[in-house]
């Protein structure tokens, strides 16, 4: 089995604008969330001892945290929730072949930008995937 450390993940947004696709790397990546869950749907009926259930859809959301640099509004979409377009989300555990790439289309929800007097300026993004998450690995 193989592990990984964090300090070599990446986040990497494709997004579409004037010009075309347009990817990204997102700079100053501090960590990053993606949940995947899946929809049960009962059919338990009246005679039945025990509850059942069939599989249902599943969806993905996450989040990312990043040191806030005024570059990224720039660059990407992924850090203004006003915008309506979906763009690509790649979230990397690391480089290192073996290791797994989750990606999708996304929607960003919301972002909160996080000052304190005593450390740097973050930013949260908050995102719903719409389609299916990708989990693949890298070679």
């Amino acid at each position: 089995m193989a592990t990984f450390t964090g300090e070599n993940g990446r986040v990497e947004v494709t997004s579409v604008d004037s010009a075309g696709a347009n990817t990204n790397t997102v700079a100053e990546v501090r960590s990053w969330t993606v949940e995947h869950t899946k929809d049960v749907i009962e059919d338990t009926t009246m005679g039945d001892a025990a509850r059942t259930y069939k599989n249902g859809l599943h969806q993905f959301t996450g989040s990312m945290e990043v040191i806030y640099d005024s570059t990224h509004t720039g660059s990407t979409n992924a850090f203004d929730p006003s915008q309506d377009t979906a763009m690509t989300v790649e979230f990397y555990t690391s480089s290192t072949a073996g290791s797994q790439k989750f990606s999708g289309s996304v929607l960003v929800t919301s972002v909160s930008r996080t000052a304190s007097f005593d450390d740097l300026v973050t930013a949260t993004v908050n995102f719903q995937g719409s389609g299916a998450l990708t989990i693949t690995a890298l070679s």
